[in-house]
C-alpha cells in the first residue's frame, strides 16, 4: 500500500511539475466532476418534481391514476431528449470532394525536386527524420 500511495503522490507531483499540463488536466478533472454533480442533482431534482406532482394528483386521479400521471410527465421530459439525441447522433452528408489543382504539372515538379534535393544530401536528410523521430517520441512521452 506504501509504494501504491508514494507512486501517485509522485505522479501528482510530476503533473504539477508539467506547467501547462497540469493546470489543463486540473480544469478538466474539475469540470468533469462539477458536470458530474450537477447531473446527479438535475436527475434529483426531476424524481422529487415527480414525486410532488403524484402527491398533487393523488386525491383527484387515485391511486392508478397518479403513477400514469406521473408517468406521462417522464414521457413529455424523454421525448424531446430523443429528439434531440437523434439529430444529433444522425449521420451527416460527407463533405464536397476537394477542389482539383489547377495544375497538375505543379506537384510533379516538388517531388522531383525534393528527390533531387534527397539525392544530393543523403546524410543531412535522414538525420533531420532521426531527430524529427526523436523529437515526436519524445513528445508522446509527456
Amino acid at each position: 500500500m506504501d509504494a501504491l500511495t508514494s507512486g501517485a503522490v509522485s505522479a501528482f507531483a510530476e503533473t504539477m511539475s508539467a506547467g501547462g499540463v497540469g493546470v489543463a488536466a486540473r480544469r478538466m478533472t474539475i469540470g468533469a466532476w462539477c458536470v458530474a454533480v450537477a447531473t446527479v442533482f438535475g436527475a434529483a431534482s426531476v424524481g422529487c418534481a415527480v414525486a410532488a406532482l403524484w402527491v398533487l394528483v393523488l386525491p383527484e386521479v387515485g391511486p392508478v391514476g397518479a403513477p400514469l400521471v406521473a408517468a406521462g410527465a417522464l414521457l413529455s421530459l424523454c421525448l424531446p431528449l430523443l429528439v434531440i439525441a437523434r439529430s444529433v447522433l444522425r449521420r451527416r452528408p460527407p463533405p464536397p470532394p476537394a477542389p482539383a489543382l489547377p495544375d497538375a504539372a505543379v506537384p510533379a515538379l516538388l517531388i522531383a525536386e525534393a528527390s533531387r534535393l534527397m539525392e544530393e544530401n543523403k546524410g543531412a536528410a535522414l538525420l533531420a527524420a532521426l531527430l524529427a523521430g526523436a523529437t515526436a517520441g519524445n513528445l508522446n512521452r509527456k
